[in-house]
């Protein structure tokens, strides 16, 4: 029995493992096809220490990030504050998942570091998945001149500030141009309600910006989502499917609800420079 629960963790270690690197992989691909077609490389950096790869963009404080599949990181903070010398956001250590539901990322005492977002890493086989009904709601793919509706909804469920919007719908229109990308938006009552995006990597399915615009959570958008989701992921035939969730939000609910496993926790380490300290 240890002997099969020991394989049983180490396999969800590896799966946890697996959904940091998807989500690390669908957040540099954003990045770079921003840097790219807007023409903007003076103001994102991304750079490799090691096994880790580090996101620097100058205009939204989420992407500053530093992704790392083992500890090998820990020995590179000064590297890693040198990377982000400068930045107007500082950025955040997303370190290795734990196992034994142990979460994973080494305590950091050095000064300007403090312990941030709890992640629950999630797993599971598209086949033997239940998704809950979809409810009330109507999900499709947006067509080409829903786009904006799309963007806009996205934004506004992610409670972006007013003032960023504009260069949001600049850059994220071009995501629309890449094949791994699949686009679900919710409607209720005419009103766009809530957004969706799945990730293809081969036969792995990544769940990823799934929310619901602030008027319309607490009605299951955000669950009628994952199951279409989920239900697309089995028509593509694909065998794993990952996510990642804030530890005990209501994201997090949702996925386990939907059938996915949390596999493993990390607790990240924000860095805060010293100017504003």
């Amino acid at each position: 029995m240890n002997r099969i629960s020991s394989v049983s963790e180490t396999q969800d270690l590896a799966r946890a493992v697996q959904a940091q690197q998807q989500v690390c992989r669908y957040d540099c691909m954003r990045l770079e096809l921003y840097r790219e077609r807007e023409q903007i490389a003076d103001r994102i950096a991304v750079a490799r220490f090691g096994s880790a790869l580090a996101l620097r963009f100058e205009d939204v404080g989420y992407f500053n990030r530093v992704y790392s599949p083992d500890e090998a990181i820990y020995d590179r903070l000064s590297e890693l504050e040198e990377f982000w010398g400068g930045s107007p956001f500082g950025c955040e250590l997303v370190g290795p998942p734990g196992e034994d539901g142990q979460a994973g990322g080494r305590p950091i005492r050095r000064a300007g570091w403090q312990p941030a977002t709890r992640f629950a890493w999630m797993h599971g086989d598209p086949e033997w998945l239940a998704p809950v009904p979809a409810g009330t709601f109507d999900i499709r793919a947006p067509e080409p001149w829903q786009r904006e509706q799309f963007l806009l909804a996205y934004l506004q469920a992610f409670e972006a500030a007013q003032h960023r919007i504009p260069a949001a719908l600049r850059n994220m229109r071009h995501l629309f141009d890449r094949p791994e990308l699949d686009f679900l938006l919710a409607w209720i009552g005419g009103r766009p309600a809530g957004v969706g995006i799945t990730m293809y990597a081969g036969r792995a399915a990544l769940l990823c910006a799934g929310a619901a615009r602030p008027e319309f959570r607490g009605r299951g958008c955000h669950t009628a989502l994952l199951r279409a989701r989920i239900l697309l992921a089995r028509k593509r035939r694909c065998e794993e499917i990952y996510s990642w969730a804030v530890l005990g939000g209501r994201s997090h609910s949702n996925l386990e609800k939907a059938g996915l496993k949390t596999v493993g926790t990390t607790t990240c380490w924000r860095f805060v420079p010293e100017s504003r300290r």
